[in-house]
């Protein structure tokens, strides 16, 4: 569950009343109070997928597009609407803290978005088939349907329930360096523990060490001698 509280970095009551006065634009967004809940969803996950790092987003809930302050008359419902539609109607969940401001004498609710390191964040859960049932998708398999689309991660993550044979060349597993001896070779039978789009990572089942290597580092061919997939890495020069 996502926790909406202030975070130390957001911005200061002063700085939201700024944006108030500011005219609309990338990462300033007006509301009235009866913003539907579409609206907010698709702003928040616009917001989240949208704001470079080190810097932020603001929803102001109580004032027309055109400036005018219409005000909130129930705060802790709207932020309730807000909690609700960034932690259950977006995937995954988007993080934001609130304020309550007061403008020209009424309250304005204004949501923080930072950036996002989740994105992409999208309007809804993604689903996927168990037996006769399609429960939402976990945040791994969230993962494992983003990574699909990149084709050597989509390769490995397919075969995830099965051994590799993992092996280096001209490189010693896990060292992050070359070696001198391009002629050197070592191999291990691993499990798959996870992949990204820039790592992937192993456990090794005979001594339970963990590595992982750079997704570019590594060729996937097969191991015919052991009948699975194999995994070979090496250090560019």
């Amino acid at each position: 569950m996502i926790k909406f509280v202030d975070r130390e970095d957001t911005m200061t009551p002063e700085q939201l009343l700024q944006k108030v006065s500011d005219h609309e634009d990338n990462f300033v967004e007006r509301k009235v109070e009866g913003v539907s809940a579409s609206e907010l969803r698709q702003t928040a996950c616009a917001f989240a997928n949208s704001v470079p790092e080190g810097r932020e987003a603001v929803l102001l809930v109580g004032i027309h597009d055109k400036g005018q302050v219409l005000g909130v008359g129930n705060t802790d419902a709207l932020q309730k609407r807000i909690r609700d539609a960034c932690d259950n109607d977006c995937y995954p969940p988007i993080a934001c803290s609130m304020q309550i401001l007061d403008v020209a004498g009424k309250k304005v609710v204004a949501a923080v978005f930072p950036s996002s390191a989740r994105r992409p964040h999208f309007s809804g859960p993604a689903y996927v088939r168990r037996g006769s049932e399609s429960p939402k998708a976990t945040a791994e398999q969230y993962e494992e349907l983003i990574l699909s689309r990149v084709d050597k991660a989509r390769e490995i993550v397919q075969h995830r329930d099965q051994l590799f044979t993992v092996q280096g060349i001209g490189y010693k597993l896990g060292s992050n360096r070359p070696l001198q001896d391009a002629t050197y070779k070592e191999s291990r039978e691993c499990r798959l523990l996870g992949c990204t789009a820039h790592l992937v990572t192993f456990e090794d089942i005979n001594s339970g060490v963990r590595f992982s290597e750079p997704l570019a580092h590594t060729t996937i061919t097969y191991d015919h001698e052991k009948w699975r997939t194999m995994v070979l890495v090496s250090f560019p020069k």
